[in-house]
């Protein structure tokens, strides 16, 4: 996808919802040269390496349509916009730049209930094409957080994205992924987050007033007693050390960035005539300085419907990087068997999507993709299906 993206006139055509979302995934990138790698391969010399660009976008899930939003809520898009093209017909259309309305209703079953076992069962409420031209003041749009809250109530799908009383609808389909980091018993049904500038996302322990707060009722902690809730003798606040960036994330700078994998099968096994793993090798530039990101897998049954989705996994453990001062960066990681072979792979553990993701909240939560959920504090940055055959297997 290039940086200078331009929505489609001419939608796909009607396919079924299976062959839809298999789409969603399979669709081609641009940028891709394939070699034959250094390593000792099997007679026929099948192909064993690739280098493809990455996909700028600003897309995880197909609800909510996007991690970033506007001063107003609207959903900021780069990536697949769910538009309708005939009565009953909604289809994901690539390559799109779109102003998505945060009042979308998005799909509902008999009783009005949001409902995302068929994730094409709405269209996005558009209200503009973007224009991402060079010099266009669409590129100068501010980037806000998603609004959060509460994580369960009376909705569908997963913690509600927008946050109640900013949307008509819950626009979340993304599961929760780890109960164990959020949220406390007290916060599950009355937890919410408004919709912050994207530099301004909060960050644990810090706040910029060098005031510590109680996690429970966000009260502020006195730093210089130990008669506050949750604060022994001694407790310092803030670091007075800490800073952050004080001026706004526009669109046009978040889609400057670049990247690159270089996927590299690996350690063939001679006994089962076939390679067992694969090296990722990725190369950053003009990402946001100093930040935090991680590299997710998308694998093959991603594309179920709830709640039969597999969630996405790290590539790797670590699975984050930080980026210099340049906002350049570099990531390498050895996976086993991924690319199991579509035929036998009954499990879906196929890598399909590689996607890359930063921090708002600069915190790696290890193996859950994000605290909150998406857009709140995770925030998609590139996309992109895997070109390529490869096919490996287990090593025995």
């Amino acid at each position: 996808m290039s940086t200078h993206l331009r929505a489609l006139k001419n939608p796909i055509g009607v396919m079924s919802v299976c062959s839809l979302v298999m789409a969603l995934v399979l669709l081609p990138s641009s940028g891709s040269s394939q070699t034959n790698s250094g390593n000792k391969a099997p007679a026929n010399k099948e192909l064993t390496s690739i280098t493809q660009k990455l996909s700028n976008s600003t897309q995880g899930p197909l609800w909510p349509p996007s991690e970033t939003v506007d001063k107003e809520g609207n959903f900021i898009l780069v990536g697949q916009g769910l538009i309708k093209i005939a009565p009953g017909f909604v289809v994901p259309v690539p390559n799109q730049a779109l102003l998505v309305s945060k009042d979308t209703v998005p799909p509902l079953d008999s009783n009005g209930k949001e409902d995302f076992t068929n994730p094409l069962g709405a269209p996005y409420n558009v209200i503009r094409e973007l224009d991402l031209s060079p010099d266009s003041p669409d590129l100068n749009l501010e980037l806000y957080t998603v609004s959060f809250g509460p994580f369960a109530g009376d909705f569908g799908g997963g913690q509600r994205i927008p946050a109640f009383g900013e949307s008509p609808y819950n626009l979340n389909m993304a599961r929760p992924s780890c109960l164990e980091v959020f949220p406390t018993l007290s916060q599950r049904f009355t937890y919410t987050r408004p919709s912050f500038p994207l530099h301004m996302a909060p960050i644990n322990g810090f706040q910029g007033d060098q005031i510590a707060y109680n996690v429970e009722n966000g009260e502020p902690i006195d730093p210089h007693t130990s008669s506050g809730p949750g604060c022994g003798e001694g407790c310092s606040g803030e670091n007075m050390a800490d800073q952050r960036r004080d001026t706004p994330i526009t669109l046009g700078e978040w889609l400057k960035a670049k990247g690159k994998v270089t996927i590299k099968l690996t350690r063939f096994n001679r006994d089962i005539n076939a390679y067992t793993a694969a090296r990722f090798n990725f190369k950053f530039k003009d990402l946001l300085p100093n930040s935090v990101y991680t590299n997710w897998a998308v694998r093959h049954n991603a594309i179920m419907p709830p709640p039969e989705e597999r969630l996405p996994t790290p590539l790797g453990t670590s699975n984050a990087f930080v980026t210099n001062t340049k906002g350049n960066a570099t990531f390498s990681v050895e996976v086993q068997n991924p690319f199991p072979d579509p035929a036998t792979d009954e499990q879906g553990l196929r890598v399909m999507v590689l996607a890359v993701v930063f921090h708002s909240d600069y915190q790696n939560w290890g193996s859950c993709p994000a605290h909150f959920g998406p857009g709140v504090d995770v925030h998609q940055v590139f996309n992109t299906p895997i070109e390529g055959n490869f096919i490996t297997k287990k090593a025995p």
